[in-house]
């Protein structure tokens, strides 16, 4: 089985540099040219199922990429963002104003839930969920799944299909539209990471969005 990973197109919260969690923030006029050159990119990838976050940028990024190359995206809450609670519409210079150390010790602690959200632990939680899922469906197969999610779930679900240590969560860039594929190797139990966060459909259209 391969696994195609994606974070959705650009919103105008990306540019604001807010906190999404979430909020439903529709995707930019550049999110969904993102959306449309990942739809090419992936057009002869031989995809055969889509997952999606249930959230819109996400699942607008995935219908775009369905309508190219004919799939119906299956929504599932498993790969939602983090759940950001009070910090959600916030700047990280307004989170730390607002609720100093806080934010920092979110990186450090995956127990620790900002209020009314969600812990690192949790997502983790929900993220296996749905390894198990794709697990029992595709991975006896040549089966090619992509899904469309979220910063925070698609790195999880790097560091939990490598086996990679959870500290390392976050030493690698993801833009909007980067994609990253995995192989899953069912035999041996031996997963291989074949590409990440590549953006070249971005750099051919100069789609790319400032890194932040």
């Amino acid at each position: 089985m391969y696994i195609y990973l994606t974070r959705h197109g650009e919103t105008i919260w990306n540019i604001d540099k807010r906190t999404q969690g979430t909020r439903d923030i529709p995707l930019s006029s550049r999110g969904i040219r993102q959306s449309e050159a990942l739809a090419e990119r992936l057009a002869d990838e031989n995809i055969s199922t889509i997952y999606t976050s249930i959230l819109d940028r996400a699942y607008h990024t995935a219908n775009i990429i369905g309508e190219r190359i004919g799939l119906q995206p299956i929504q599932t809450k498993e790969l939602n963002e983090v759940n950001f609670g009070s910090w959600e519409g916030l700047t990280l210079k307004e989170i730390e104003a607002k609720y100093p150390g806080r934010f920092e010790r979110f990186f450090t602690d995956f127990n620790y839930a900002p209020d009314n959200g969600e812990s690192i632990a949790s997502l983790q939680s929900r993220i296996r969920r749905f390894i198990q899922l794709i697990k029992e469906k595709h991975a006896d197969k040549e089966d090619r799944i992509l899904i469309v999610s979220h910063a925070y779930p698609v790195r999880m679900l790097i560091i939990e299909l490598m086996n990679f240590p959870a500290e390392h969560l976050f030493d690698f860039q993801l833009d909007n539209t980067g994609i990253s594929i995995i192989r899953w190797d069912n035999r041996n139990g031996k997963n291989r990471l074949m590409c990440l966060n590549d953006i070249c459909h971005l750099q051919k259209h100069d789609y790319v969005a400032n890194p932040g």
